[in-house]
């Protein structure tokens, strides 16, 4: 049987590597990135418990040059999914370093990574009417504009806007955006706020949910939906009363 090949930015902990886990198989091979070599040779070993193949890669996605040599190495063969989901968040550091840093990683990290794979891609046989799969990790913090989180709206926003003009740009070459609310990881281990504490979802849930939405290539899919219809509310609410609210979460 050949290969389904994936390959995950981000896959070293939380979020990355409970897709990875999710999306295993025996006929799959995983290509994995993230900035912890260490996590990331534990991820090839609980990958490979589960009677599939995988490599690692570690480097840092704002780095330009290393993420176009791990776009080379990953296009060798076919490469059926794409998932970008590296990503940080400023957390309680509001320093100009930290904002630069979240917007590099962010948005610059995915430009780095996912231009060069859509030339790749692009040059990929047409298989059940595509060439490619490639999934874009934003955020329900895509659709607000936080004044204590700036860089990190504002770099899911980028993600949410990226996605919408690539999905129209190429229509052979799969795209899906995800959209999760809060998820119980390492960006989100500051927040101290009993209400959000209790609706924020267990890591291996979360990454239930995206895995269906993958598998069913939706070109989107934000989560739990009562806490994206509220989102999208607040979008619609006067800037002091957005402020207001937003002063009562840290993102």
């Amino acid at each position: 049987m050949k290969k389904y090949n994936i390959a995950i930015t981000g896959a070293s902990k939380g979020l990355g590597k409970h897709l990875a886990l999710n999306l295993a198989s025996q006929n799959r091979h995983f290509f994995l990135s993230a900035r912890d070599e260490q996590a990331l040779k534990q991820s090839k070993q609980d990958l490979e418990k589960l009677a599939c193949s995988a490599e690692f890669c570690s480097f840092d996605v704002s780095d330009e040059r290393m993420s176009y040599e791990w776009c080379e190495r990953i296009f060798k063969q076919r490469l059926d999914l794409l998932i970008l989901n590296a990503g940080i968040s400023s957390g309680l550091d509001d320093s100009a370093k930290k904002q630069i840093q979240v917007s590099k990683v962010n948005c610059l990290g995915v430009a780095n990574i996912i231009f060069h794979a859509l030339e790749y891609m692009q040059k990929q046989e047409l298989i059940g009417g595509k060439r490619g799969h490639i999934v874009l990790m934003a955020s329900i913090a895509s659709f607000v504009c936080l004044p204590n989180a700036p860089s990190y709206s504002a770099s899911k926003h980028y993600l949410k806007s990226l996605a919408q003009s690539l999905s129209m740009a190429y229509p052979e070459i799969k795209i899906t955006l995800i959209c999760p609310g809060f998820i119980k990881t390492e960006l989100t281990k500051h927040i101290n706020n009993k209400y959000i504490n209790k609706i924020m979802l267990d890591v291996d849930v979360a990454a239930k949910k995206i895995t269906k939405a993958i598998e069913k290539e939706k070109r989107f899919y934000a989560f739990p939906f009562y806490l994206f219809f509220l989102a999208k509310l607040y979008s619609l609410l006067p800037k002091c009363l957005q402020k207001i609210c937003a002063s009562k979460v840290r993102l």
